[in-house]
């Protein structure tokens, strides 16, 4: 069997740097928040919190280093903490990442609102401030503000808050009187279910208005799955503001998005002749014109006080009812081509639409048909062509000044109105007559039909045959805001328009199409929208992506937006693009790397890029004892970076391929990423590697016949400081246990014998007397193993009694 201990690396003297540290940094902050929710947050994004317990902190830095921790509000010092020295053993684990670095608990919770700052100092071994950073953040633990109550916005017919349906009657529910001090981050709306859980969407929050907006897609629909079946539901929204804290409103009302079976509905006419209700079938025979109809639903199928789902209670569109049935019961002139009507739920949408125009009678003699209409036609003051669009619209100021109203012939002459306008006549078997109008046009938006009738001569047999439908709109969209969003590469534009309507006409007045143009040297480029969100129907969010420019300047940028009209408005703004990742060089003191470093310390990364870059990550790998661990970054400014020096074993075994890797990654003001991949040996000046000591797989100290240690860590020469002074008395140590060794290892020292497991590193005490005597320590395998374990003996700063 054989035992082999290697003494790998003895370093004597660690030289210390006072450059700042530029990646040691507030890795994490963990706490919990006044809802009793666990948070984690990036400690770079530290802002508005609400605290409700301990701050804990988790700090990356550089070995050797101690880290000073103070919490202050104002000039008044809240709490301080200081940790030990940071060596190889302190490792932090986050997201799968390992730095160096120490845990921090605040235990003082910041009592106040208001703003806090924790400054982290970090320390070298003389207790000297090597560097300084500071994170502010904002303590609110004050829930956001809801004064106003949900409103339901109609989009047309019938429903209420109370009661309401599908978007054919709902709009949007709102909630005004919504605001907070810090902001508000978001809004859900939420529908407690019939097992007792709750459904949410994430819905839109106004600023300007101060309301939370829940869409009828969201609110009113059964794809929004929040709604199963009709019934009376408790809903809400919960309101978070920029540090956590929520706020609720909620009440309960019945929702139906259904409608009722309509297979039950039966259509009947009545024959003048015998007075007799007869089933409707197509070209069915009427005897007077006039004629009377009525349109049937099952009674059972009505919404009533106890059960409000179904058609619309008794006492809307109910003319009478029999034992089965309610009856609507019109009576129409034949033909109608524009007449109709609607059955609508208890919950305000129509459920049954029913056109006069779908009835087809045949007429018994000495039955006449009422006048048809059959189209319109207008002139304007820009033109005198007669335009033969039923439906003008206009962003260009003009007045109407006469129509020509279609009809089919008749035997008898025909009086035929456009109201606000006036009448005109046709004569028996003619089509058309004209009539002077003056509807103008200038200012403002608007939407106006114009309603047609036709009649006989003396007003009888009078129909709406139509309309000429009128819209105008004047008014441009207004651009409210346009920012560059650095992080996310994309321009962001916030529109409002006025003109547009919170009910069925907003389809009318929107926005039509909207661009954004960057003047580049390669000429005009065209940005494609690439996210759009409806705040609320007056007001959009647009963005647009600029990382596919492939530049680095200020650009001039372009924006068009076109409403539904034709009106135009533009914008330019200048921005500051940067899309190109930054260039990472490496150096090692000013020349060309070399293939086996003696000292990572100088290693040189150089960051080149057109907005400021730095290394946010500097990722150590390899070598046979396969570490990984991210290193603490030092800033030399003018991007000149280096890292701290770690504690990592050489490259023994170089020619058989052990190498070390390092992956730098940095990014610039941009978020544009560029990474960087180098390998090497490492092979320090200061390295004395001693041959394998063989023996025996023994678990104590063994010794030779003139009672020497088998194997032993000791200098031929006196330790020496910088300056040429010995080293004297007790010296402060660290042996480490390659974590790919066999088996752990004891050392004798001056505090003990000491255990190290494989991967473990621990101080030791070493006393060189006080004339400075040679340094031999004892060291032996800890068990009963085969194998061989590689170790490193370091003493990080001499010291002398003198």
């Amino acid at each position: 069997m054989k035992t082999k201990l290697k003494l790998s690396l003895m370093t004597m003297i660690l030289g210390l740097t006072n450059a700042p540290i530029a990646s040691a940094a507030l890795e994490q902050v963990s706490f919990t928040d006044t809802s009793g929710n666990p948070k984690n947050v990036d400690g770079r994004e530290l802002n508005m919190v609400n605290i409700r317990d301990t701050l804990t902190l988790k700090i990356s830095s550089g070995l050797d280093r101690k880290i000073r921790v103070r919490l202050q509000h104002g000039t008044g010092l809240v709490e301080s903490q200081l940790t030990n020295v940071i060596n190889i053993h302190d490792r932090l684990n986050i997201d799968g990442k390992d730095f160096y670095g120490k845990e921090v608990i605040l235990s003082k919770v910041p009592q106040n609102e208001g703003e806090y700052t924790v400054v982290v100092e970090y320390l070298d071994l003389t207790n000297a401030v090597v560097s300084t950073e500071s994170y502010t953040f904002v303590q609110d633990t004050i829930k956001p503000v809801i004064s106003g109550q949900f409103v339901h916005i109609l989009n047309a017919w019938h429903g209420n808050i109370n009661n309401f349906g599908h978007t054919g009657t709902t709009k949007q529910l709102e909630v005004s009187g919504v605001s907070d001090n810090n902001g508000i981050s978001r809004a859900r709306y939420w529908v407690k279910q019939p097992d007792g859980s709750k459904k949410y969407k994430d819905v839109e929050y106004n600023l300007e208005r101060k309301t939370v907006i829940v869409a009828g897609n969201i609110a009113a629909t059964t794809g929004a799955g929040l709604v199963p079946a009709p019934g009376y539901y408790q809903f809400g929204i919960d309101v978070y503001d920029t540090s956590g804290n929520v706020s609720t409103l909620a009440r309960s009302s019945h929702m139906d998005f259904t409608c009722p079976a309509t297979s039950s509905n039966k259509i009947e006419v009545r024959n003048a002749q015998s007075g007799v209700w007869e089933p409707y079938y197509s070209g069915m025979t009427i005897y007077s014109n006039p004629v009377s109809i009525r349109y049937g639903r099952l009674l059972s199928q009505f919404a009533t006080n106890a059960s409000p789902y179904g058609w619309k209670k008794l006492n809307h569109m109910v003319s009478n009812t029999d034992s089965t049935y309610a009856y609507f019961q019109p009576t129409i002139n034949y033909p109608q081509m524009y007449s109709y009507f609607h059955f609508f739920s208890e919950s305000g949408h129509v459920c049954s639409t029913y056109y006069y125009r779908d009835l087809n009678f045949s007429l018994a003699p000495g039955v006449h048909k009422a006048p048809k209409y059959t189209g319109v036609w207008h002139k304007n003051s820009l033109s005198n062509q007669w335009i033969t669009n039923e439906r003008p619209r206009t962003n260009i100021p003009y007045t109407i000044n006469a129509v020509r109203v279609f009809v089919e012939p008749r035997s008898y002459r025909q009086k035929l109105t456009i109201t606000s306008g006036g009448s005109c006549y046709v004569n028996p078997g003619a089509t058309s007559c004209d009539i002077s109008t003056n509807y103008v046009y200038a200012t403002g938006r608007g939407y106006i039909p114009y309603s047609i009738f036709t009649a006989k001569e003396d007003g009888s047999m009078s129909i709406h045959g139509g309309y000429l439908y009128t819209y105008w709109d004047f008014n441009r969209i207004a651009i409210r805001s346009i920012h560059y969003d650095r992080s996310a590469q994309t321009i962001k534009m916030q529109t409002y328009d006025a003109d547009t309507v919170f009910d069925w006409r907003s389809y009318m007045w929107r926005y039509s199409s909207i661009s954004a143009t960057a003047n580049i040297g390669a000429g005009p480029q065209d940005i494609p929208v690439s996210h759009t969100n409806q705040i609320d129907l007056q007001t959009y969010d647009f963005s647009f992506d600029v990382s596919d420019l492939d530049v680095e300047m200020n650009v001039p940028f372009a924006f068009k937006v076109i409403d539904s009209f034709g009106n135009e408005t533009n914008r330019v703004e200048t921005f500051t693009i940067d899309t190109v990742k930054p260039k990472i060089q490496v150096k090692y003191s000013g020349e060309a790397l070399p293939e086996v470093l003696s000292d990572i310390r100088d290693l040189e990364i150089h960051l080149e890029d057109f907005t400021e870059a730095v290394p946010t990550s500097v990722q150590l790998l390899g070598s046979d004892a396969e570490e990984n661990v991210y290193l603490a970054v030092l800033s030399h400014g003018d991007g000149l970076f280096s890292v701290a020096k770690p504690k990592i074993f050489p490259t023994l075994n170089y020619e058989a391929g052990e190498r070390y890797r390092l992956i730098i990654t940095a990014e610039d003001e941009q978020k544009n990423v560029q990474s960087k991949e180098i390998t090497f040996g490492y092979e320090p000046d200061n390295l004395i590697v001693v041959e394998a000591q063989p023996y025996v797989p023994a678990n104590q100290a063994l010794y030779d016949v003139s009672s020497n240690a088998l194997a032993r860590i000791y200098t031929e020469d006196p330790l020496t400081m910088e300056g040429g002074q010995r080293a004297t008395g007790p010296q402060t140590a660290e042996i480490s246990n390659r974590k790919d060794s066999d088996f752990a290892i004891s050392i004798v020292s001056d505090s003990g014998v000491v255990n190290v497991l494989p991967g473990e590193t621990k101080a030791v005490m070493v006393d060189l007397g006080p004339a400075g005597d040679l340094l031999e320590v004892e060291v032996f395998p800890s068990e009963r193993m085969e194998g061989e374990a590689q170790f490193m003996f370091s003493i990080p700063s001499l010291s002398s009694i003198y």
